[in-house]
């Protein structure tokens, strides 16, 4: 579909109709100067986030980009993702890399640093592929200069000679290499390092774990924060003067009353009013609910935070379900926290699609059943996927949770959140329930990084 000149850029781009809607605008070549045709596509990558897909073709020139760009904000945290490439269907996983992604192969010992604002989408193999094409234009460049030497040759130039020689041996070299790793000669570990943490690499597997696959977050350092943009300071002016205002009010009054304050939509930007809401959960702690509604998009949201901060442990919960009454306890899953079920090999960091929500395990059941049933796979699409058996897979997981659903099944609950803020109801509360192991344990360096902890100054803070 073509839109007209006028018509703003994501007009029609919404979620809702992402999947048929596509946009074409009339923009600038950057390197003949004269008009192209861009095409916006904004899609859903399952498991991932809300994507948008540029592709600009100018007519005059032939000059070609294509470009991935998330259409959601840099997440909290940054993110590093390592595949270890053990087969010939490995090659075919796609991944997207944003702008400020780094690639590693350390059996290469190889690192793609981001060089530009573009993302990209393709496969394992298709980054080999770009490798050895950009590694040849190269070649040829030297092998270009080498003739122009060789044809004035002089004792002066006989140096330059040599060094192109042996840069040109060193690069066939590598291609020879590259090309080994293509054929699976030995395993090798695929790794993307994210500071923005907008980068993913596919699971074949979905929605099952992938076992070749590891997944860890990070803080960024100061550094990286700059290069995203993110002023730290502005944001602890912000939060301090936020504090220090919370710190006049009454906390009694605080617990009482809704309060409203003005923000963003994160959708069109627009200005809209959030709610917010403290409440206790009993036998629990103090939480604060926080709902927005975008007048202008229509767009809404709901979320829930600690009240309390980080607990000196981390929790882990463990319920064995026996009957359908199961399906009605509450549940609050926070941010951090991770939610699985191991009878289906199924695990899901709560920051995907359902951390911050204080429903049901019906509730949960349902909301993963909803986004599952509306798509086929991860990245699906392209020549590297198997239709029939990503369908399969995805239609008995959505069976199973149907099966769980109408109370046909049971299934054993694991929730586990190092920061101590995520919650399963007890039905026997105050008494133990039979159901129910509740686990406490101390967490890991690595644990206590990712929270923030490691930086925290608790003594003589005001010195410094």
């Amino acid at each position: 579909m073509t839109t007209s000149e006028t018509r703003p850029a994501f007009a029609a781009l919404s979620a809702d109709d992402a999947d048929n809607q596509l946009t074409e605008i009339e923009s600038l070549c950057m390197n003949c100067y004269a008009k192209g045709h861009t095409r916006l596509l904004l899609t859903r990558i399952p498991f991932y986030k809300d994507v948008i897909l540029s592709s600009f073709e100018c007519d005059s020139c032939h000059f070609k980009n294509n470009d991935i760009q998330p259409a959601q904000s840099v997440e909290p945290l940054g993110i590093i993702i390592n595949v270890h490439v053990t087969q010939p269907g490995d090659l075919n996983r796609q991944f997207v890399k944003s702008g400020y992604g780094t690639i590693r192969i350390k059996e290469l010992d190889f690192e793609q640093e981001p060089y530009n604002s573009n993302g990209v989408l393709t496969t394992i193999e298709g980054f080999f592929d770009s490798i050895v094409e950009n590694i040849n234009k190269t070649i040829k460049q030297i092998e270009e200069s080498l003739e122009d030497l060789k044809k004035n040759s002089t004792d002066d130039n006989q140096s330059s000679i040599s060094e192109f020689e042996q840069q040109k041996l060193k690069l066939d070299d590598f291609i020879k290499r590259v090309e080994s790793l293509k054929t699976l000669s030995q395993p090798f570990h695929f790794e993307i390092d994210d500071p923005s943490g907008n980068s993913c690499i596919e699971n074949p597997k979905a929605p099952y774990r992938d076992e070749q696959m590891t997944i860890k977050k990070y803080r960024r350092t100061a550094k990286q924060n700059e290069s995203l943009g993110i002023n730290e300071e502005e944001s602890t002016t912000e939060t301090g003067s936020t504090e220090a205002k919370s710190e006049t009010q009454n906390a009694d009054s605080i617990t009482d009353e809704i309060l409203i304050f003005q923000t963003n939509c994160p959708y069109c930007n627009s200005p809209c009013d959030t709610n917010m809401k403290v409440t206790q959960i009993p036998y629990f702690k103090e939480v604060i609910i926080m709902a927005t509604s975008c007048d202008a998009c229509g767009h809404k949201s709901n979320e829930v935070k600690s009240g309390t901060g980080i607990a000196p442990e981390g929790v882990r919960y463990t319920l064995s379900m026996n009957d359908a009454t199961d399906l009605s306890r509450d549940i609050l899953v926070s941010e951090t926290s991770s939610f699985a079920i191991p009878e289906l090999d199924f695990e899901i960091s709560s920051s995907r699609s359902i951390g911050g929500k204080f429903t049901t395990l019906e509730g949960i059941f349902t909301t993963l059943k909803d986004e599952l049933a509306n798509i086929i796979m991860p990245f699906s699409g392209g020549d590297s996927h198997d239709p029939k058996s990503d369908k399969n897979r995805m239609k008995s997981f959505i069976d199973t949770l149907k099966a769980i659903l109408a109370g046909e099944e049971f299934v054993t609950v694991v929730l586990d959140d190092p920061a101590g803020s995520c919650y399963l109801q007890n039905t026997c509360a105050p008494e133990p329930d039979p159901q129910l192991t509740v686990e406490h344990y101390k967490r890991s360096e690595e644990q206590d990084e990712l929270l923030g902890i490691n930086d925290m100054k608790v003594e003589n803070y005001e010195a410094s």
